[in-house]
């Protein structure tokens, strides 16, 4: 079947794709989009136009690490670091030292380098021991803070394993600073059901750090999707830190975007007077994700706040969001009239597209008839 094709095309969204009146998105009536409000203080630590850019590597560090049996010795040599930089705007250099802790040890050991001063590139070539038992090398993490004064302007979480154990330097990227005391899984279930609903179910929750002096919380979840959808809450479970809660939750989402589809799910200690507690977060990439299947799984809560990738899929699922309801808005007013004229007795193919974001969106007119695909 021959089909006639017209490509509208372009950087970025708005007037300048389009050679007639762009059509606001809230005029537009459509069952398949959600046009909730995002809840600002859970989306906008993921979108990279609010948060400054925490998650990329902030300096890299040079270390080598062995073990030795005969001693039970953990042996860190801290050798170098660059690209090293201040978190006060006024500073340009930094006085770097680097904490070493045992996050998995009883006895809380830490141990320091010694002060660098002036020096965005510092060289310390210093040995950090820590007494381990060998049966406890396997997996233990091992936390390395570079600080600044008061600051901690990098940090990195090394698991032990013993390939990592020969001793030769090798170079890390630093990130942010993270909360590790995080602990716990979330149970989750997803289905989909035709034509526009994703059910998530959030089940129950196993080994969530306790918050209150009693050492243990009263937790609830706030669960969206990447991009502009609402943010839901499940009900608070009083003094536990093993929640169940069973709450089915529903987000109207076409099947064609289903596989980019983030789900977002963030665990609260709710607090009476002080702010909630945050006890960790999961995200469930819909990638790989049909239909017709089901997902059933736990996934572990980490500190997610401020990785990259995470908040670059906020955006992309913002943006490719409005680019469907963009085209969205072309179908339903038939504008502009040099690609919305009269096909009733044409096959036509229509494409927008967003090279900067990577996004497209497609739809097919056959026999005259409107058919929106992906």
């Amino acid at each position: 079947m021959a089909e006639d094709e017209a490509v509208i095309s372009g950087d970025g969204l708005g007037p300048n794709n389009i050679d007639e009146v762009y059509v606001p998105y809230k005029e537009i009536e459509d069952d398949t989009i959600e046009k909730g409000k995002p809840e600002i203080e859970f989306d906008e630590k993921l979108d990279p136009a609010v948060v400054k850019s925490q998650g990329d590597a902030i300096g890299e560090i040079g270390l080598a690490l062995r073990y030795r049996q005969d001693k039970e010795l953990l042996m860190i040599r801290v050798v170098s670091a660059h690209g090293l930089a201040s978190r006060q705007v006024a500073r340009l250099s930094v006085d770097p030292q680097v904490e070493v802790s045992l996050l998995d040890s009883v006895e809380q050991d830490i141990a320091r380098t010694t002060i660098k001063k002036n020096s965005n590139n510092p060289v310390w070539n210093e040995i950090l021991t820590f007494k381990v038992d060998e049966y406890a090398v396997e997996g233990t993490r091992v936390l390395f803070r570079v600080l600044d004064g008061g600051d901690v302007i990098g940090e990195l979480m090394i698991p032990l394993d013993w390939d990592i154990l020969e001793g030769e330097t090798e170079w890390f990227d630093l990130q942010d600073q993270r909360d590790w005391s995080i602990s716990g899984a979330l149970h989750v279930r997803v289905r989909y059901t035709n034509p526009t609903t994703l059910h998530v179910n959030v089940a129950s929750a196993e080994g969530l750090c306790g918050k209150d002096k009693d050492k243990m919380s009263d937790p609830y979840v706030r669960v969206t999707l990447a991009g502009k959808y609402p943010v839901k809450t499940t009900k608070v479970i009083k003094g536990t830190v093993n929640p169940v809660w069973s709450e089915t939750f529903d987000f109207a989402i076409p099947v064609q975007l289903l596989q980019t589809a983030t789900i977002l799910l963030a665990v609260y200690n709710k607090n009476i007077i002080e702010s909630d507690d945050f006890l960790g977060e999961a995200r469930i990439s819909l990638s790989e994700f049909k239909y017709f299947h089901e997902i059933d799984n736990w996934f572990p809560l980490a500190d997610l706040k401020h990785v990259a990738r995470h908040r670059s899929e906020w955006s992309k699922g913002a943006v490719e969001q409005e680019l469907r309801e963009a085209l969205v808005a072309h179908i339903t007013c038939r504008s502009p009239q040099l690609v919305f004229n009269n096909t009733s007795n044409k096959n036509r193919v229509i494409r927008l597209s967003c090279p900067k974001a990577g996004q497209k969106s497609k739809i097919t007119i056959v026999n005259g008839k409107l058919i929106f695909d992906n």
